[in-house]
């Protein structure tokens, strides 16, 4: 710290303060005596020419009012003459006379142009002469003051399009003398006043009506004097127009003889044109007067300033330095981040701080005899040297390049390096500071792996493949992509629980690692799917049969061994699809399509599996619509008593009629309803209906039992018995009247078929194996599961007459069911012999278009009517 001056500096220092006051306070005292002296000035010239304006505009309304009354004197004279002559006659009119009065009454008003007419009236108004009556006559001549003269003067009237004055004077007996002075000799008065100094002049009565004004305010001739101003009351000079909004400075002559205001005005504005601008000039030569003093004033200030500042500056300078030293010092060994100082030039280090020291493992002394390079690898030294060289020629060091740091150890880290140039000492140098990102790094690099890999398999995921796929082989190259779905993933981890269908599923994931690093890339799909691309057409043979190897071949796991389905497709770029999506879409779809003959190896994509699979789309979607909107019909087919023919029970059967009165066949749209999940509703709407029809069947004296159709797909994931335990409750019916018909696959699940058929047998509901014969047929289902009927598939029955393995078959079968205590249905009876042949062989019921077709419910109610007696031999159709 420095020392105070001594007294006599600082006494020095203040005077030129005391300078730069004087001159304020003078130069302040000057500018309030020169403001005052300007105020008052500008003040004065404002009132003196309001005044003179003032008086100017009064000599033109007192002109005017002079020229009114000498107009209107000019008009007494003659009317009052007129009445004298007239008074002779006064007590009796002939008609001559009369004729005589009107002439002359003609010739002055002739004489008088201003005046519309003259006509003699009697006390009521009543015209004596030729002319137009005035009811009003008595009343306003009453209230017309008497000025110079006999005149009297009546409010403004209408007349014929304009307007006029009514003038009247006395004649004898009650009579008057009236005239109507034309309104435009008024407005031709106010005109010529207006035309002085841009003005505008004003003619009003004593009815405070406006009967003239000058300019383009003609339309408020006749409304009242307000509209204006009020030319009769004590009001300032300047006044705002109700008509325009101009502010004007306004006279007004009062009557002298006759009751006339005459009001003229003079646009403010023009009046005080002349003062804005001496205003102005006057206020900015004050503001030019300050502008001075202050500049002056400032520029002595900061000159004293700048002394005093530079005394100041110098003597806290070295304080300045010391405390910046001791803080940078201070920050530099507490950073929690290893930092130092190296040499530009020969890139020795110059100082360390003691996290450098303990994240490094050198002592602060073998650091100062280092130099950068020692601690980074030897394959970053060339780019070391490159960075160096560039920071010296004033480049920015590539900021954000991640670098690799030696410890003592030998162990490396990964830094971020922050840095700076700095003077240390007269010596150019560079302060850095190193954060550690190794971990950062290592979790980003675990992050960027999750990205683009499967946690589960370790395979590249779908997103990895397509870009290798797009922009790593380019939108030119050949590739062709197995897609593969390996079935019964699922069953495996249901079965055997899930950490083995993973440990499956990466045991596959292994088969094709080798596959991608023999013949190109793989991806894993989200589940059971996985992806193979090979870009050697060379290989593309060799490739398929290592993959068909892969798949085909049973996992082993746990001595247990895991047979998977796979489904496979293969489509290739870019003949089908530009996109690697688009290219896998096409070969998952080849994959899933389905047809009349699977191959062997994967199914190659076609164009028309794309147009396939969108018209399966479109058609699943009017499926929904026609489930959700009772677009479907039930048909019924009886099944009848072999021995007897009688109908003993009915199958439920969905049609699906259209528009033009064809049907889509069930072998179309069931399939179709498995595959997109729509079974289910449509199996409840099965029941549903078949409800109704049982319902609808007692109603006409048929207590027959109705065979509903379970998929498997509803059976897995619906509970089939509940939903026929509430139908039944909400329908009123018995536990046997609506039966089930499953098919051999619904109860390949034996977990869920055990408990769910046990439960259906509890409610008494009649379960049926239906197309027996033509599934796995594995005798366990009949021994353990509780069946109650066996229906043998129509392509046992078709030519059970005529072969006789055929017949042997459904001998066995026969004999099989009645062993086990069961029910046997044949199904697809169309021939008598047929028909024999099974009744023969104790086949218990039939089913077939012998018999009869599947009918609607307004059909078959007769037809059970019709088939009350048992059956002969004469089918009905």
């Amino acid at each position: 710290m420095n020392r105070p001056p001594p007294p006599a500096t600082v006494t020095a220092r203040d005077a030129p303060y005391r300078s730069a006051r004087l001159i304020r306070v003078v130069g302040g005292l000057l500018a309030l005596m020169f403001g005052l002296g300007m105020a008052f000035v500008i003040v004065s010239d404002h009132e003196r020419r309001v005044q003179v304006a003032k008086s100017q505009d009064q000599a033109v309304a007192d002109g005017g009012q002079r020229i009114i009354t000498s107009l209107l004197w000019d008009i007494q004279r003659a009317m009052v003459d007129l009445a004298e002559e007239s008074a002779p006659l006064a007590v009796n009119y002939s008609d001559d006379e009369l004729l005589d009065i009107s002439h002359d009454l003609d010739r002055v008003a002739h004489h008088y142009g201003e005046l519309a007419n003259l006509v003699l009236m009697d006390p009521d108004g009543k015209a004596l002469t030729p002319g137009v009556d005035d009811p009003t006559l008595a009343t306003w001549v009453a209230s017309s003051p008497i000025g110079r003269g006999a005149l009297r003067i009546g409010p403004l009237q209408p007349w014929h399009g304009g307007w006029v004055v009514p003038l009247a004077v006395p004649v004898v007996n009650g009579r008057w003398l009236v005239a109507r002075l034309k309104q435009s000799r008024l407005q031709a008065i106010a005109d010529d006043l207006g035309k002085s100094r841009h003005g505008v002049a004003a003619i009003t009565d004593r009815f405070g009506t406006i009967l003239a004004r000058s300019g383009d305010g003609r339309s408020v001739i006749g409304e009242p004097v307000t509209t204006l101003f009020e030319p009769g009351s004590n009001r300032e000079e300047r006044q705002i127009s109700h008509i325009d909004g101009v502010d004007r400075v306004v006279a007004v002559a009062p009557p002298s003889d006759y009751p006339f205001w005459v009001g003229v005005g003079v646009p403010t504005a023009d009046v005080l044109a002349p003062w804005y601008r001496f205003t102005f000039y006057s206020v900015l030569l004050y503001l030019v007067y300050w502008a001075g003093m202050i500049f002056l004033y400032r520029r002595l200030h900061a000159s004293e300033s700048a002394q005093v500042a530079y005394l100041a500056e110098i003597t806290a300078t070295s304080d300045r330095l010391a405390d910046a030293e001791a803080r940078f010092r201070l920050a530099f060994d507490r950073n929690p981040l290893p930092s130092w100082v190296f040499d530009t030039g020969t890139l020795a280090f110059l100082e360390v701080n003691e996290a450098a020291v303990r994240n490094y493992g050198y002592s602060r002394e073998e650091f100062l005899a280092m130099r950068i390079t020692d601690i980074r690898p030897p394959a970053d030294q060339g780019a070391l040297r490159e960075t160096i060289e560039a920071l010296r020629q004033g480049g920015d060091g590539e900021p954000d390049r991640l670098w690799m740091h030696r410890r003592k150890d030998g162990s490396t880290l990964d830094v971020r390096i922050h840095a700076a140039d700095i003077d240390l000492s007269g010596r150019t140098a560079r302060l850095v500071l190193a954060e550690d990102v190794t971990e950062r790094i290592r979790f980003e690099r675990a992050l960027t792996y999750r990205a683009t890999h499967d946690v589960t398999t370790g395979l590249p995921n779908t997103e990895a493949l397509v870009d290798y796929l797009d922009h790593g082989l380019g939108k030119d190259a050949w590739y062709e992509l197995f897609y593969v779905h390996l079935r019964g993933m699922d069953r495996v981890s249901d079965t055997f629980g899930l950490e083995v269908g993973r440990n499956v599923l990466r045991k596959v994931a292994a088969r094709f690692g080798e596959l991608a690093a023999a013949y190109g890339m793989v991806a894993h799909r989200p589940g059971d799917r996985f992806l193979l691309a090979i870009d050697d057409p060379g290989r593309r043979a060799a490739a398929m049969a290592a993959l068909l190897a892969a798949v085909n071949e049973p996992v082993m796991l746990d001595d247990t061994s895991h047979t998977l389905d796979p489904q496979l497709g293969v489509a290739s770029h870019p003949t089908d699809g530009a996109k690697a999506h688009q290219v896998i879409a096409n070969a998952a779809l080849a994959a899933h399509v389905r047809t009349d003959v699977e191959p062997d190896g994967p199914k190659v994509f076609e164009p028309a599996m794309a147009r396939h699979s969108v018209e399966r789309l479109t058609l699943a979607s009017r499926m929904r619509q026609a489930i959700e909107g009772g677009e479907l019909d039930m048909h019924f087919q009886p099944i009848v008593d072999a021995r007897t023919g009688a109908v003993c029970k009915l199958e439920a059967l969905a049609r699906w009629p259209q528009a033009d009165g064809s049907f889509i066949p069930p072998d179309v749209f069931i399939p179709l309803c498995e595959e997109t999940g729509l079974i289910v509703p449509l199996g409840q709407w099965v029941i549903e209906t078949a409800a109704r029809a049982r319902v609808a069947l007692v109603s006409h004296g048929f207590e027959l039992p109705i065979a509903i159709n379970i998929s498997a797909l509803q059976f897995q994931r619906a509970d089939v018995a509940a939903q026929l335990q509430a139908t039944a409750r909400a329908y009123g019916l018995a536990p046997d009247a609506l039966q089930v018909e499953l098919t051999e696959s619904s109860l390949m699940d034996r977990q869920h078929a055990v408990p769910t058929l046990k439960k259906l047998g509890i409610e008494g509901i009649h379960v049926s194996l239906d197309d027996f014969g033509t599934g796995f047929s594995n005798m366990a289902y009949l021994r353990d599961l509780p069946i109650d009927a066996l229906k043998i598939d129509r392509s046992f029955i078709v030519d059970i007459d005529a072969d006789e393995r055929a017949a042997s078959i459904c001998r066995s079968m026969i004999a099989l069911a009645r062993t086990l205590g069961m029910t046997v249905v044949a199904e697809g009876v169309e021939r008598e012999r047929q028909y024999a042949w099974l009744r023969e062989n104790g086949c218990d019921q039939l089913q077939g278009y012998y018999f009869a077709v599947p009918m609607p419910m307004a059909v078959l109610a007769a037809h059970l009517r019709d088939r009350a007696a048992p059956f002969q031999t004469a089918p009905t159709v």
